[in-house]
Order: C-alpha cells, then structure tokens, then sequence
C-alpha cells in the first residue's frame, strides 16, 4: 500500500471540497414586528352608533367555521419572536391537512413555498439565498431549486401553524379577554373586533354578519394556546420526529412567531390546485432538491489510500457545523473524482445521513485494474471529493405524493378537509436510491 503523498483543500472552495494525492506502485495488479402600524383603521372605531355586542357567541361561530374549512389562505407580515428579527411579507394557502403553497419575501427578495407532509422547501432566485446564513458546498446550486429548510426558516411552520383546524384551537386556547367585541371599519368593512388573552395586542376581526367568519388577526406569539403541531413529520430520511416536535421548537424560550394576517377562504378549485402542485413537486422535483437544515463540512482531511493494482479509496468524516442550530437528519452525499494523466479519471459516489449535531464517516473507491508487470511502475493518482446534501430521497417522495393524492381524493369525495396520514417511514439512503 503507497503512502499518502499530499492532502489539502482546493483553494476558492472553502468548504465541503477536499483533495489528496498518493505515490502507488502499480507492480502485481460538503427587528420587531409593530402590528400598531398594520392596524386597520388605525384601530379607530367606525361604528360609533354601534352598540357592543356579547364576544363569545361571535369568536365561537368564527373559529367553528374555521376549524371547518378545507383550508385558508393568509395574507401578512410574519416575524420570529426575537427583537433583532425582521418583519417579511408572506402570502400562503394552508389546506386541512396542512399542505402549504404560496409566497415568501424578505426585502426585494421573493421565495416560492412549498410544505408537503411537513416538510418545508423554498425556491427563490441566487439574491434571496446570498442574504441567509447558509454557507454550504453546495449552495451555489440552491438558486431556481426546491431546497428543503428548516421550519423556523419562515418564522413558523405554516403547515402545523396555519392548517385551519391548527389555528382555530390555537386562537380558542387564547380565548377572548373580554366580554364585549365592538364593531370596526375594517378596511371599510363592518366587523366585530375580539380582543384576545396571552398578550396585550392579540386580537382578531369577525364578519359582522352571519356566519361568522375570522377576516384579520393579530397575534404576538402564535405558538402560545391551542395545541399547534403537524401529525409528526419526518425529521429526515431515517427518523420521525414525535408529534409534539414542532410545538416544542416553537415554543422554546416564549418566541413564537407574530402575525398580522389578512384571512379568506379560497375556492375549492384554488384548493385542488395547491394539491396539484405539491404532488407534481413531489413525483418530478424534490429529489433533486438541496438541503439547507444543517451546514456541513470535511472534518479535517480526507484521506486518500491506494494499494498495488491500482485499487484506491478516498475517506472522510463529514460533520455538522451548524453551531447547534441544524435540525434533523440529513442525506449527504459524496461525489469522488481520481485523476492521474497516464491512466485517465475515474468517479465514485457515497451517500449516509447526517444527524444535526453530529459526524458520519463517508468513502468510495475505484479500481484501476491495472495487469500485472515485471517493471513495477509508480504513478500519482490525485483524489478530490465534494460534498453536497439531497432533499428527500425517492422513497419518501413517492409516499409523499401517495399521501397528498389521497388527501385529495378525500377532499373531493367528502367535500371536507382530510389530513391524512403521514407517509413517513424509517428508511437508509440504499432504499431511498440516494446514489
């Protein structure tokens, strides 16, 4: 077996791209949100001649009728709880079973949003990706592609947040913080205001007519009430988070998301369509999506072995370098080029799961095959390997879109919402066809 003669790190790619060189003899054989601002009417009160009206009986029929729908659609500003965060347009429709489609902007930057049996992907031009914090091998291909984030990415997961029924038991757990609700112009639309408890500024706006529907809320911390959190999604590709992970994630340190929301129900056509989108994504588009839930990279060197013959492997460590934020598992994948002049170049690949926190040891090897001789002769064979990260792996996404078709079907038999059943599963990247 010859020696490693070099190993280094390509310059200009600082991260996740290795490279070794080795000698063989070849003888025998990786800002706060102010809803004041956003108030309608400047929260003036319109209806002055209007008497108060009991809140309760209003509140009730709103989220009842709520609860109901087959989905809802939001239109706002979103910010996470800290001061320092910044305060971003979205535009989404969360169905029954918490399908997500829609958009995201930060400043001038837009981002499609796709969340399918609680999964969150993004696309957004090469702008919108320079201004995160993500710093991966390979984020130079996110730009124009699905890649799959981490659910505070948005400042809340949409899809175990926002699903109608989600939401409702969220806004029954804040309850009203009055006996009275009092008629407003609402953007010049009469509607009862309904002051909730859990913040000084938690609020909610009511058609004033019968049925009663949830036209604007307002929310300091929508993860405080209710009880928010998806059925239990995959937290990665061989593993499932419990059903409590997201409400918990959420609720840390008492920084859930703020909202200022605009709130209708879309048409059932409107419905089917985020359905057809999700599925669609699912069949020809995820698999091939990146994965920015953690950052990652070479743990040291990579090591570069080659034995008489010709026969060589390239090994490495690839850990996460998140700083403790990643989240889940992740696939990871490497992708191996040996070079030599004389005998050509020849690739090899590898593909593990990287939990958040954590390393995995990665290799692949090559076989140059070469005859035995009786004039042993040493050649240099260089070694570079890249590491990148896979969304979901064709497993998951067939049974991602097996379950949003059957969620689908439900809605269009029943003519009500149907969460479904998360079509999760335990899985390697073999079964997964990483490779």
């Amino acid at each position: 077996m010859a020696p490693v003669m070099s190993s280094r790190l390509r310059s200009g790619r600082p991260l996740g791209y290795a490279a070794a060189a080795a000698a063989v003899a070849l003888a025998a054989a990786g800002c706060s949100l102010d809803l004041s601002d956003l108030r309608p009417g400047g929260g003036e009160q319109s209806q002055e001649e209007a008497a108060p009206v009991e809140a309760a009986p209003v509140l009730e029929g709103a989220l009842k009728r709520l609860e109901a729908a087959d989905a809802i659609a939001v239109q706002g500003k979103v910010a996470a709880g800290g001061e320092d965060e910044g305060v971003n347009d979205a535009a989404l429709t969360v169905t029954s079973g918490g399908t997500v489609q829609g958009t995201y902007q930060e400043g001038e930057n837009e981002a499609e949003v796709l969340e399918a049996e609680g999964r969150v992907f993004l696309k957004a031009p090469d702008e919108f990706w320079l201004d995160q914090d993500i710093a991966n091998p390979d984020s130079d291909q996110y730009a124009g592609a699905w890649v799959r984030v981490a659910k505070e990415q948005l400042g809340l997961d949409p899809g175990a947040r926002l699903a109608p029924a989600e939401l409702a038991a969220t806004l029954e757990g804040l309850g009203a913080a009055s006996e009275e609700a009092q008629l407003e112009d609402l953007d010049g639309t009469p509607a009862y205001r309904v002051d909730l408890g859990g913040g000084e500024k938690n609020r909610v706006w009511i058609s004033e007519e019968e049925p009663y529907t949830l036209l604007r809320m307002e929310i300091e911390d929508l993860s405080a009430g209710g009880q928010g959190g998806s059925e239990g999604s995959e937290d990665a590709e061989g593993g499932e988070a419990s059903p409590s992970d997201d409400a918990s994630a959420a609720d840390a340190g008492g920084s859930g998301a703020r909202v200022q929301f605009n709130l209708s129900e879309p048409e059932a056509a409107d419905v089917e369509g985020v359905y057809d989108t999700a599925i669609a994504a699912a069949k020809d588009e995820l698999t091939s999506s990146r994965d920015a839930r953690i950052e990652l990279n070479w743990q040291g060197q990579i090591d570069l072995q080659c034995q008489t013959g010709g026969a060589c492997t390239v090994s490495g460590t690839a850990e996460d370098v998140s700083d403790g934020g990643g989240e889940g598992k992740v696939i990871v994948r490497m992708n191996a080029t040996f070079k030599n002049d004389e005998l050509g170049e020849k690739k090899c690949d590898s593909t593990e799961v990287l939990a958040a926190g954590s390393t995995v040891d990665m290799s692949c090897s090559v076989d140059y095959a070469l005859e035995p001789s009786t004039e042993p002769k040493d050649y240099e064979i260089n070694a570079t390997s890249v590491l990148s990260t896979q969304g979901l792996s064709k497993k998951s996404a067939g049974k991602v879109a097996d379950a949003l078709e059957e969620q689908k079907k439900a809605l269009s038999e029943s003519g009500g919402g149907s969460g479904g059943e998360d079509a999760s599963a335990e899985e390697s990247p073999a079964e997964g066809g990483g490779n």
